[in-house]
């Protein structure tokens, strides 16, 4: 199983947070991502998983659109930027196939160093706006590893 991490794009500053749209920045962020990647992400999911926070919808739509992309997209709680990285472990864990999820920083950055077994969490990865992060799981869930064993696959950052 793999899961690919989609930091959402640049967005616009003085609105409520929740309701914040992609700037012109964000929507140049989307059309420079690599298509081969984002072929290759869609060649190995079924849905693209967003937050409920309008700069995570945007981004996934304009995914969507950019990139003709058939997937349909759905809205997946508990991925908001101080959302549980654990809770969102918990959830993988017991996930057989294999997810796309656009969401937000902190908690991106701390879901990829749980799942990578770093001490600090959020400490080893730098979760750039628009950076895309491929994990894949090598291990099922067990006692010592209770959301599995993950092995980092590629990490790409806009330009």
């Amino acid at each position: 199983m793999k899961i690919f991490l989609i930091r959402h794009a640049h967005a616009r500053s003085g609105e409520p947070d929740e309701l914040r749209p992609l700037s012109s920045k964000g929507k140049k962020q989307i059309a420079g991502l690599s298509a081969s990647l984002v072929k290759r992400i869609a060649r190995e999911v079924s849905v693209l998983e967003h937050s409920s926070l309008q700069r995570s919808v945007h981004t996934a739509q304009l995914l969507k659109k950019h990139f003709r992309l058939k997937q349909p997209l759905r809205l997946l709680s508990g991925i908001a930027p101080e959302s549980s990285a654990v809770k969102t472990a918990q959830v993988l864990s017991r996930s057989r196939r294999s997810r796309c999820i656009i969401g937000h920083n902190p908690h991106l950055a701390r879901l990829v160093g749980l799942l990578l077994g770093l001490k600090q969490g959020d400490g080893g990865i730098y979760f750039r706006k628009a950076a895309i992060v491929a994990l894949e799981r090598i291990a099922v869930p067990q006692t010592k590893h209770p959301w599995g064993s993950w092995r980092l696959l590629w990490m790409s950052t806009p330009d």
